[in-house]
């Protein structure tokens, strides 16, 4: 039985497993490929086309072309219409994640089912969330869905072994989120301490300045013409400028012939002036870093070990170069592109049942070693806070006017919480007799500074706890709340009176009857790359 660890990113995705020897392994995609971009075309109704094809065909008809949607995951409100269907975020995941279990499966001779799927590590809950139901929209075992940074430590444990305990600062700069965790590694244990991130920062940001760069050059030498408005054009004029940032981390100059309307003009662009174009956007994320290694608890800067740069992006020469300068930290490019996947079948590798003699024989550690794995499992910690809508008790309208009174955010578990968390009972009070049911509805906090305001936080979910007949009024309930090592939410409640469990439907995301239309869509579509 073999379990896969998929890296389902913004711009690029692979799968890896773990070969007879015991090492992680990258398969290749129908084109041979290791990497497969994240690129959908709704070429029919039932018929798409993913990865390099996807883009290509994106020239022609960019209408039927998804992107990005990465960034979109978790929102209840984002969906997309292809040939009159609907399709949402995790729906056009799932098309991406089945054809790479498909492409596994042609390489290795044998199902691709069982996964683990990595995430951004400020992911939240309603996030994972929906990245497990695209995994299941796509006919997947998802065994787990763990942080990005946590499977690139295990990369990287797996590649540098050592028995000392080690603190890794991971800088995570992928093509369209940014995150940063700083680590504590103790041989094959690792424990996140404390992350950052900003979900809308990436080399998605870099293509829009150098893009932006490219059609200021065409306008100034021909101002009669406006290329912006064409969708095709400006498709291609962006895919060449992700090329040619990808040129000027090994190059120092790069010229580009930007063809439009029967006219040319011929752009140069330098790496200085790339990184002056893009200065901002790198100072942001070593700011986000200078506040992540503030936030580890108990941790100097200086005791950090190593600068683990996962991402391509990082793959910029100024990237290094600034986070020495600024940090005076030892860093470490960890296979940029594949780290991620690599430690994801790692983990998924361990997750698998089975006797821990023969995943020790295969990993080349000790059968202890894999046992304290199962029972200690990675760990992070909670990206945001999250908790309850309540009415505000300090609210004089609570007693005189209670349709108006002030509700807010009541968070149970705050950010950088040690996962995997509880919040102990939490209790809920009937206010009527013969009470049906009571609703709880389950909140996050956006980015930035904590506050109870319901406009600074979202709801990800709703659910109703059902109450037997004849219940009286101020009867007490507890609620739990519990959050798995990797961050997946599962709520529960009890009668204390009675210690009976009672039935609470929390939905997250997409409920039920959501996602069985949404397989049966996947399942019916030819997907193809």
């Amino acid at each position: 039985m073999t379990a896969f660890g998929i890296d389902l990113g913004t711009t690029n995705s692979c799968i890896a497993y773990v070969d007879a020897s015991g090492h992680p392994v990258v398969l290749r995609n129908a084109l041979g490929e290791r990497l497969t971009p994240s690129v959908v075309y709704f070429e029919r109704p039932h018929e798409v086309i993913t990865g390099a094809a996807a883009r290509n065909a994106a020239l022609a008809a960019p209408e039927l072309v998804a992107r990005l949607f990465k960034r979109k995951m978790g929102d209840p409100d984002a969906e997309y219409a292809f040939h009159g269907i609907r399709q949402t975020p995790e729906t056009i995941s799932a098309y991406l994640l089945k054809d790479l279990a498909a492409a596994a499966s042609r390489e290795l001779g044998g199902p691709a089912t069982d996964v683990v799927i990595t995430v951004p590590a400020y992911f939240g809950v309603a996030e994972k969330e929906a990245t497990r139901r695209a995994g299941q929209i796509a006919g997947l075992t998802v065994l787990d869905v763990i942080p990005e940074p946590v499977a690139a430590a295990l990369s990287h444990i797996e590649a540098h072994k050592s028995d000392r305990v080690r603190h890794l600062l991971v800088y995570d700069l992928g093509g369209g989120t940014f995150d940063t965790s700083v680590i504590r590694v103790d041989g094959v244990q690792a424990t996140v301490l404390c992350t950052g991130g900003d979900l809308r920062l990436g080399g998605t940001e870099w293509d829009a300045r150098i893009t932006d760069h490219l059609l200021d050059g065409f306008v100034r030498e021909h101002p009669d013409r406006n290329p912006a408005d064409d969708a095709a054009f400006m498709l291609d004029l962006r895919d060449h400028a992700e090329q040619i940032k990808k040129d000027l981390s090994g190059v120092q100059s790069r010229q580009h012939p930007v063809r439009f309307d029967g006219r040319i003009t011929r752009v140069t662009l330098t790496r200085d002036h790339l990184e002056r174009l893009t200065n901002d956007l790198l100072e942001k994320t070593l700011k986000i870093t200078e506040e992540t290694l503030a936030a580890a608890p108990g941790l100097r800067p200086e005791e950090i070990d190593e600068v683990v740069l996962v991402g391509g992006m990082t793959r910029m020469p100024v990237v290094a170069e600034r986070l020495r300068e600024r940090f005076g930290l030892e860093v470490r490019q960890h296979e940029p592109d594949l780290a991620v996947a690599r430690g994801a079948a790692l983990f998924a590798r361990i997750s698998l049942p089975g006797p821990a003699e023969e995943v020790a024989d295969q990993l080349g550690v000790t059968t202890e070693q894999v046992e304290l794995m199962r029972k200690r499992r990675p760990t992070g910690v909670l990206p945001r806070a999250f908790g309850v809508k309540t009415a505000d008790e300090s609210d004089p309208r609570l007693h005189t006017d209670p349709g108006n009174v002030r509700l807010k955010v009541f968070h149970l578990l705050h950010a950088d919480t040690r996962l995997p968390a509880d919040t102990g009972p939490v209790p809920a009070v009937t206010v009527i007799d013969n009470q049906p049911m009571v609703e709880v509805e389950v909140w996050e906090s956006r980015p930035g500074p904590p506050s109870d305001e319901l406009d600074d936080n979202v709801r990800i979910g709703r659910g109703v706890l059902r109450l037997p007949p004849r219940t009286p009024a101020r009867t007490m309930l507890h609620i739990t709340f519990y959050v798995s090592e990797t961050g997946l939410l599962t709520v529960t409640a009890a009668d204390p009176r009675t210690g009976a469990e009672l039935k609470l439907d929390l939905t997250i995301g997409m409920d039920d009857a959501a996602v069985a239309e949404a397989t049966g869509l996947v399942a019916r579509t030819e997907v193809t790359s």
